[in-house]
């Protein structure tokens, strides 16, 4: 059963970046725009130096100066009316297609930058250029604007390891070993795009993996920095391909590790693992955390996005999982830690069972001591304990405490403002967690 666990990870995993005045590359997707994407998806590739950008007159207003409108004074596009900027590569190897070493390479320049806006290190150093005939006019552009071109210092001065890889990938000799290999945990390009493409491309190396390798992965998670790319890519895959201890190997990352994409991601995978043993074991990690308050807002933040459900998991479990969120609704709470539980309040699809805790922190907020933020949470909380009735029409959901938050509502405008969006529908008002992003 995928529960909303799913929608979090692969939106967060699938993320698009994007750059507002400076010549990066924008709206991509990560994981579709790996070194190994580029080099199927290329007709040529090639390995050289940006040398100049050259205006070409045109006798009318071009598609790129259409497509590319000069933006923050052309610094991060700028097409003009009747020109075409034309980039020039100075080859010095080619690693796909029947470029002549050797000879200069025109490409339609990204977003028609002029030579002094692109990134400081297309202009200094060599790079790999993903290259490709549009179809629009079959002139030779980059894929994915910059995205398809990989300097020195995207690879943190690897650059001949990382053309060897390319080349070996060209040539279909690129196994999981050479990748897991690449994966250095120094936040660069290929050692990001080598975690990405095992953790998204799993089917393409799925069926010949070994114990191993996967061993390999499951152990590489553990020790990848906090917080970095690679771990999350790491965790996914231990997801992906389910390595023999995955599920220890995933509380020992996730326990101490309280980053928010750490905690959401390694849900996942446990689920894909064995969602009815990860939370037999949230459970019963609880115990041990009673001096971690790092260690509590895991357990407690885990068991909000993978909610246990009585009909699928039990109901012991169910009401285990109610009755440790439940006990952390008061006021005495660490604030940090209330706020998850919270969280994890609205998204357990509450019915009563925290109403009255609940409604205690908002009555009392003028002496309890919680600021408008846990108060502001409480509201959404109780917002969603609801009970689902299935009527002759379809079926509805009945808010138990409607009547008093309407009351509130009344009776403090300001309230106000979050009570009838959370009326609404509460789970798409975000509640600010430990690490004060809205969840």
């Amino acid at each position: 059963m995928k529960l909303k666990i799913t929608f979090c990870a692969v939106a967060l995993m699938a993320i698009t970046l994007a750059a507002e005045a400076s010549a990066e590359a924008k709206n991509y997707v990560p994981h579709g725009t790996t070194v190994q994407r580029l080099s199927e998806a290329a007709g040529a590739v090639v390995v050289g130096k940006l040398q100049r950008v050259e205006d070409v007159q045109l006798a009318e207003v071009g598609i790129d100066a259409k497509r590319w409108p000069s933006r923050h004074d052309g610094k991060s596009q700028d097409g003009q009316d009747n020109i075409r900027r034309d980039g020039v590569i100075k080859v010095e190897q080619v690693l796909k297609g029947n470029l002549a070493v050797g000879t200069e390479v025109h490409f339609v320049s990204v977003r028609q930058l002029k030579f002094d806006n692109y990134d400081a290190d297309l202009k200094t150093e060599s790079a790999i250029w993903f290259l490709h005939s549009r179809p629009e006019d079959n002139r030779i552009a980059v894929l994915v604007d910059e995205r398809g071109a990989v300097s020195a210092s995207d690879v943190n001065g690897n650059f001949v390891a990382a053309t060897d890889f390319v080349r070996d990938q060209l040539a279909g000799k690129n196994t999981v070993d050479h990748m897991l290999d690449a994966i250095d945990f120094q936040a660069g390009r290929l050692s990001v795009d080598c975690a990405l493409e095992l953790s998204w491309q799993f089917e393409s190396y799925q069926g010949a993996m070994t114990e191993t390798q996967r061993q390999r992965i499951l152990s590489m998670a553990q020790v990848s920095p906090v917080g970095s790319t690679e771990r999350n890519e790491l965790v996914t895959a231990i997801g992906r391909y389910k390595p023999e201890g995955g599920l220890d190997g995933l509380f020992s990352i996730m326990l101490n590790d309280s980053n928010w994409s750490t905690t959401s991601l390694g849900c996942w995978a446990l689920e894909e693992i064995d969602r009815g043993a990860a939370i037999a074991r949230l459970l019963a990690e609880w115990p041990n955390a009673a001096s971690d308050k790092s260690r509590q807002i895991v357990i407690v933040r885990s068991l909000g996005l993978i909610r246990p459900k009585a009909g699928h998991d039990g109901a012991q479990v169910r009401t285990d999982t109610l009755n440790l969120v439940g006990g952390l609704l008061k006021s005495s709470t660490d604030k940090n830690l209330l706020r998850e539980a919270l969280i994890a309040s609205r998204d357990l699809r509450t019915e009563q069972e925290h109403v009255e805790a609940l409604k205690k922190l908002i009555d009392e907020r003028d002496t309890n001591g919680l600021t408008d933020t846990e108060i502001k949470a409480a509201i959404v909380a109780l917002a969603a304990c609801r009970k689902t009735i299935i009527t002759q029409t379809g079926i509805a959901e009945a808010v138990y405490a409607r009547t008093y938050l309407e009351d509130l509502a009344v009776a403090e405008p300001v309230l106000a403002q979050v009570i009838k969006p959370a009326l609404e529908f509460p789970w798409t008002v975000l509640i600010a967690g430990a690490d004060g992003r809205g969840h």
